[in-house]
């Protein structure tokens, strides 16, 4: 059996101590707890395009046999580019900067990329809505078609407001996915860990006693979902 887990850098667990493989966060301390083997493909800092493309990365190359994916959807507002003349995926957002645009872009082109998406993409919430349900419903579909066990959260209350820039398409697509996505006791996993008392650090990152926390709240959920006897 196995606990494969998806997502950016809350399913990391990027600041916490002695992580650089990841290891260390709540999904693979319930993994760790549940005697089962785990794997994380989590990139942090990446959108749900790169997370999507990660399912079905993993799952193309692997049998899904016992293996429950453990997936949290990140903020709608992030965009993953690839690169046309080196296939290289890139991630803009709010917080991107040209300076981390060239790891991979030459100046000129970063600070292109991080134009186009503060005057273009930023500010079409629409979109942003639009796409990413649309990225989580095509990823939803290929688990169902597959038979592949899987437990989603997510982070961006903004896929369900139904309050403005929510035409019926929009709508539909709520509806269509809403089923499958959880939340930490009604609340994304920063602001669960906020509101328990746990540190989040100045970047939004969760620490240990939030993921220690986490590991409680879920073991039993994936205890159930791979069928785990107590």
């Amino acid at each position: 059996m196995k606990i494969v887990s998806f997502g950016d850098s809350f399913v990391f667990g990027s600041e916490l101590k002695n992580n650089s493989d990841g290891s260390k966060s709540w999904i693979a301390q319930c993994a760790n707890d549940l005697g089962v083997d785990y794997e994380t493909t989590s990139i942090p800092g990446c959108g749900n395009d790169s997370i999507s493309r990660n399912i079905y990365e993993w799952f193309s190359c692997n049998d899904s046999t016992n293996v429950l994916a453990v997936i949290n959807w990140t903020w709608g507002s992030r965009w993953d580019y690839c690169v046309p003349s080196t296939d290289t995926w890139i991630t803009v957002g709010p917080t991107c900067v040209p300076q981390k645009l060239m790891r991979t872009l030459d100046e000129t082109q970063a600070h292109h990329v991080h134009k186009f998406y503060n005057d273009t993409l930023w500010g079409s919430l629409l979109w942003h809505k639009f796409r990413n349900l649309q990225t989580i419903y095509a990823a939803q579909s290929y688990l169902r078609q597959k038979n592949i066990k899987n437990i989603q959260t997510y982070m961006d209350y903004i896929l369900f407001n139904d309050e403005w820039h929510c035409p019926p398409h929009v709508k539909e697509l709520q509806d269509l996915v809403r089923g499958d996505l959880l939340l930490f006791e009604g609340k994304n996993f920063v602001d669960w860990s906020r509101d328990k008392g746990f540190e989040v650090t100045n970047t939004l990152h969760p620490l240990e006693d939030a993921h220690s926390a986490a590991k409680t709240l879920w073991i039993e959920t994936y205890r159930e979902a791979l069928q785990i006897d107590n």
